[in-house]
């Protein structure tokens, strides 16, 4: 097994190992794994209301030859829509297993949770007295036929996802931290998931330097930390015991910079019969240690209302701009727009653009904050700085996805690799993407951050932001932005 695991990987620079990109923007391949299964359910509350109105246009309009009533119809098939895809959560049949490999308990238990489902229905319209407003021939070849395509649905979804996993797309690339029997069991289960599941490797937090190859650790934490900057990685398994309290948060608190979900396996056995807070893998326990901040669907809702959004203001704002690029010309040498490197989503270095309000470009090693009263703060660059208009131009960092509208404010290169050493967790900021505005800013946290304590504060905030995110946060956050941070005086 160790001989085995050892050849899944090539060691990190091992030039036979081309390097592999991330997903770009934040949303990573293999986490699309859970939004096939997430369709499934998407799909069931479709194919229910849909399948209600073809049994009315069917029974009631071609066998009977009346008119149809689609409005009852789609009422009822969403009521029913709703009621199934509850059911069928409590079953567990949205999981990635059911979805993806659906086996005849799983059939039947979809089968079973619709007459439930039916039965609710039949009793409701009993109680309400509304049971002659419905036509039973209707009802019947809408009982009978809904069964019948959720379970062809399921099977369509399955061989689709399946083959799209085969051509190398979908796959959830996880690692596993620790040696010992507990993580060989994960490893060997792992590899029977392949192709949907890809096995980068083990990695061991007690080693010291990289492993030769003979041995089944691939590294250290730090080579895990930088394979999962530099190419995809979704998920970490830690196979530590749980007796080993400050080891286990060693690990946990140094791979939190990651964007992934990181795991931890006990090696308890399962008690039969037991409904644990947790999740499986065959019959060990995994304790979920950190979840990805931003669901896969949360991701996809909060890029379209970015982007969305930051389009509709480029349009409005274009003349504003214009006049804005224009006076920062005429007011002092130098371009209108400044472009600095920062670190976006998992540490990519993106560039950022803010009109220029200073007679300097420093964007090196060495990277001076702005201050009262700085000689090197232009005139037309003040009244910009204290109304934030000169972070209008990230509009289009936002359009092309290398920000947010809402998230933590992306820092310097150098500001970073200095506040990285002194405050802890500061790098678990980058687990989504920078923002234009944010939760400290909102709250006066914003311009220079002259002392560590500041930063700290400002660190909270954004961490806070992360552990809570809603698109009502960030609609919140957005129209505090006006009221509170353009007219502040905290920002130089």
């Amino acid at each position: 097994m160790r001989k085995t695991l050892s050849a899944l990987n090539a060691p990190e620079g091992d030039p036979s190992e081309p390097p592999r990109q991330p997903a770009p923007h934040g949303m990573r391949r293999g986490s699309m794994v859970r939004v096939v299964s997430e369709s499934a359910a998407l799909f069931d509350a479709l194919a229910i209301t849909a399948t209600s109105l073809a049994a009315e246009y069917f029974y009631n309009g071609w066998v009977l030859g009346g008119h149809p009533d689609a409005e009852r119809a789609l009422g009822a098939g969403a009521i029913a829509a709703i009621a199934t895809i509850l059911i069928y959560g409590r079953m567990l049949l949205y999981r990635s297993d059911s979805v993806l490999r659906p086996r005849v308990a799983c059939l039947r238990k979809m089968i079973t949770g619709w007459a439930f489902v039916v039965v609710g229905l039949i009793v409701a319209t009993f109680l309400t007295k509304t049971s002659a407003d419905y036509s039973r021939g209707w009802a019947m070849t809408w009982a009978v036929a809904t069964p019948a395509v959720i379970v062809l649905g399921r099977f369509s979804l399955s061989f689709g996802a399946r083959k799209i996993i085969g051509w190398g797309h979908l796959a959830r690339h996880v690692a596993i931290v620790g040696q010992g029997p507990v993580a060989d069991r994960i490893a060997a289960h792992l590899k029977k998931r392949s192709p949907e599941i890809v096995l980068i490797g083990l990695y061991d937090d007690r080693l010291t330097a990289r492993s030769d190859g003979d041995l089944a650790p691939m590294g250290t934490l730090d080579d895990l930390v930088a394979k999962g900057q530099r190419a995809q990685l979704d998920e970490i398994i830690v196979t530590v015991p749980m007796n080993a309290r400050d080891r286990l948060k060693s690990i946990v608190n140094r791979l939190a910079i990651l964007p992934v979900d990181i795991r931890i396996a006990p090696g308890l056995p399962i008690i039969h019969g037991a409904e644990p807070e947790m999740s499986a893998l065959d019959d060990l326990v995994l304790i979920s240690a950190l979840k990805r901040p931003i669901s896969e669907w949360q991701w996809m809702v909060k890029s379209v209302f970015d982007r969305g959004l930051s389009f509709l203001l480029l349009l409005l704002l274009a003349p504003v701009l214009l006049l804005i690029g224009m006076a920062v010309r005429l007011d002092s040498k130098g371009p209108a727009l400044f472009r600095q490197r920062r670190h976006g989503f998992n540490h990519e270095i993106i560039t950022v653009l803010k009109f220029r309000t200073m007679s300097v470009m420093e964007d090196g090693a060495t990277v001076t904050q702005a201050g009262k009263r700085d000689t090197r703060i232009t005139r037309l660059g003040a009244i910009l700085r204290r109304t934030s208009l000169d972070e209008l131009p990230q509009l289009l960092n936002v359009l092309r996805g290398d920000m947010s509208l809402v998230g933590p404010r992306p820092h310097a290169l150098a500001h970073n690799a200095h506040y990285s050493e002194l405050i802890e967790r500061y790098a678990n900021r980058h687990r989504v993407k920078p923002g234009i505005t944010g939760l400290a800013q909102v709250r006066g946290f914003r311009g220079e951050t002259e002392t560590p304590e500041k930063m700290k504060a400002r660190i909270r905030c954004d961490l806070e932001y992360i552990d809570s995110w809603s698109l009502w946060l960030d609609i919140k956050i957005l129209v505090q932005t006006v009221f509170v941070v353009f007219f502040q005086k905290a920002a130089y």
